[in-house]
């Protein structure tokens, strides 16, 4: 058996060290403290220090969890994987969630719905790309699928078309064929599929600006034709013509400035 000799006050709130026979033998919180009812000549057992310490191993990991879902929604798996960082023991992480989600604290489905209606509401994530960030945090597919499932096609447009306009606005300045291209591929990169993608891109009601084409297919080209000029004669035009068409120009368009292009070299 041990003696407690002595109880003294950390320098952090609510944290005590506990001295057995004389030497510092482990820190518990204040309420390891009172729950086990420790104070200076309590003589304890073997089993009993043992039992103090692992409530008191359960009681951080508790404090910790509770401190980590504070400050945002978490998934089951976060908050294990945060409490590995501290070399919890597994048989302490699986009491710490099995007790958050007994009290609604750690509920991975209605994690699921906040990040569903956070993305409705402000983010930018199509239907394929929501459910692959719920399986990223260890949400279960199934519970993953059925949050995704839960959205309307008119709300998954809403998405869409914020996405759509912000791409529209980012490539203003490009080639119309082009411009259209970048946005219906930024659609598919959130995750929307392609039917609801030329939805958006339909709804922004793009119009071709002549003056403006003209212009940047005049740039372009001259830039091109000075980029290709260690090349004559059709290998030229030919090299020119394919980075104007990658680029979204017009095919006659082309040809016409390839040919003032020649005509004035």
């Amino acid at each position: 058996m041990q003696t407690i000799t002595k109880i003294s006050a950390q320098k952090r709130r609510g944290r005590y060290n506990i001295f057995l026979d004389g030497k510092y033998a482990f820190a518990v919180s204040e309420g390891t403290l009172v729950k086990y009812r420790l104070i200076k000549g309590l003589t304890l057992e073997p089993e009993a220090v043992k039992a103090v310490q692992a409530a008191e191993v359960a009681a951080v990991a508790n404090a910790t969890a509770l401190n980590f879902i504070s400050h945002q929604p978490r998934t089951v798996h976060e908050v294990r994987d945060r409490l590995r960082q501290d070399e919890v023991p597994e048989e302490v992480i699986k009491q710490v969630t099995d007790h958050l989600k007994a009290i609604k604290l750690l509920d991975d489905a209605q994690y699921a719905d906040i990040l569903v209606r956070d993305n409705l509401s402000m983010g930018e994530r199509g239907p394929r790309q929501v459910e692959a960030r719920l399986r990223e945090k260890g949400v279960h597919p199934d519970v993953a699928a059925q949050a995704v499932a839960g959205v309307t096609a008119e709300q998954w447009r809403t998405v869409a078309d914020r996405v759509a306009k912000k791409a529209a606005r980012r490539t203003q300045h490009k080639p119309f064929k082009d411009q259209q291209n970048k946005i219906r591929q930024a659609l598919m990169q959130k995750g929307f599929d392609g039917p609801l993608a030329s939805e958006a891109l339909a709804a922004l009601a793009l119009e071709p600006d002549a003056e403006q084409e003209t212009d940047l297919l005049t740039r372009e080209a001259e830039k091109q034709w000075r980029l290709k000029r260690k090349y004559t004669g059709y290998d030229r035009r030919n090299r020119v013509k394919q980075a104007l068409v990658r680029k979204g120009f017009d095919y006659d368009a082309i040809d016409a400035v390839i040919a003032r292009l020649e005509a004035e070299a």
